[in-house]
């Protein structure tokens, strides 16, 4: 599942089963999440392209996560905030808190990655956005697929938690292997 939520006990919390709950405040909207994949051969490739608005008078802080498969890995993490690109950047983690401490304490967008579980299969951003501004998170990552009963298995878990209008999944296929997905 992927899902959005504010990060306040009141907006959202976890039932025992793990599940993402989302209480529906208004105050930020998916307006935008589409999912790429393309398969060459026996490889492929997704990027996630998500679009979120904070519609609040004030800064927000926003939680993107991701679940992908336990063979894959993040090839590529950028977010979009106000005309500004950010690429991913591994740092030291005390150096990355700092770094985004300043910019939360001083109302600016700002995001933080970290990795969860030893197989990497969730991934997950804390980002503030600025009041009234928007933020996109474009996730790349990329598989060898794994073939079962004689076929080639692509998962893709996609859950917003919340209606999208512009939903989309799309999934191409390239090379002489690639028969049926």
């Amino acid at each position: 599942p992927l899902w959005y939520h504010p990060s306040t006990s009141s907006a959202s919390h976890r039932s025992g089963s793990g599940q993402q709950q989302q209480q529906q405040d208004g105050d930020w909207d998916i307006y935008s999440f589409h999912i790429n994949s393309t398969v060459t051969s026996r490889y492929a490739t997704t990027v996630i392209t998500s679009r979120v608005a904070n519609r609040m008078d004030q800064s927000k802080e926003i939680e993107f996560h991701v679940r992908i498969p336990k063979n894959a890995f993040i090839s590529k993490f950028r977010m979009f905030m106000d005309g500004e690109v950010y690429d991913g950047v591994v740092k030291a983690k005390e150096q990355a808190e700092r770094q985004y401490t300043t910019a939360v304490s001083r109302g600016q967008s700002a995001g933080i990655v970290s990795s969860v579980g030893r197989t990497l299969e969730e991934f997950k951003t804390s980002v503030t956005v600025a009041a009234h501004k928007k933020v996109t998170f474009e996730l790349t990552y990329e598989e060898l697929l794994k073939r079962r009963l004689g076929k080639y298995e692509l998962q893709i878990f996609a859950r917003p938690m919340q209606p999208v209008k512009d939903f989309k999944v799309r999934l191409e296929k390239k090379g002489p292997k690639v028969k049926k997905i």
